[in-house]
């Protein structure tokens, strides 16, 4: 589901220069998972693994840190075409995630994972802010790439968590949301 208004959750603290409020494209999603937010959080800090379930992603490789990604990581993927080599900003273990990244032509983004406890398992949200002058002529187009690739994140970090648990009693919630020039 797409809504045309979009709010940053504000659980989410942004580093500086990456905020939601100074971005050109910003992109949210979320869904509930039937899985422990330490099962989900053990999934996303694999980054090693990710095109093992995530499609959009290749070529993962650790630069600083590692195995699993951490405070002080420093880690290189291709996804969606893009090199990115993210430094991780927050780290705070079965709660928030959020690293940042130079892009192509002079873009730079940061990209948010927050899971709140739920009862039967928790939500995650999503969240990516970019600015750079290529995204005053593009944005429209990343915008709606990020819903569509962030989307396809969640859910098969939903079925793999989920799939590894056994039978699960449904939990199906899925929304995105984004607006590449808000103003909040």
């Amino acid at each position: 589901m797409t809504k045309n208004v979009q709010i940053p959750d504000s659980r989410i603290v942004w580093p500086p220069h990456y905020a939601p409020a100074s971005s050109i494209v910003f992109a949210q999603n979320s869904i509930d998972i039937a899985a422990t937010p330490e099962r989900v959080w053990s999934l996303l800090i694999d980054c090693v693994q990710w095109p093992s379930w995530y499609k959009h992603c290749t070529d993962v490789s650790m630069l600083r840190g590692g195995p699993l990604l951490s405070a002080q990581s420093k880690f290189r993927f291709k996804t969606l075409g893009f090199y990115f080599e993210p430094d991780i900003e927050t780290f705070e273990p079965f709660k928030m995630l959020i690293w940042s990244a130079k892009g192509p032509a002079g873009t730079r983004g940061a990209h948010a994972w927050y899971i709140e406890r739920k009862t039967g398992g928790c939500r995650v949200i999503t969240e990516e802010a970019q600015r750079g002058l290529l995204l005053a002529f593009i944005g429209g187009r990343t915008r709606r790439t990020l819903l569509t690739s962030h989307e396809e994140w969640l859910r098969a970090l939903k079925g793999l968590a989920e799939k590894e648990l056994g039978p699960q009693m449904p939990v199906e919630s899925f929304t995105s949301t984004a607006n590449p020039h808000r103003k909040i």
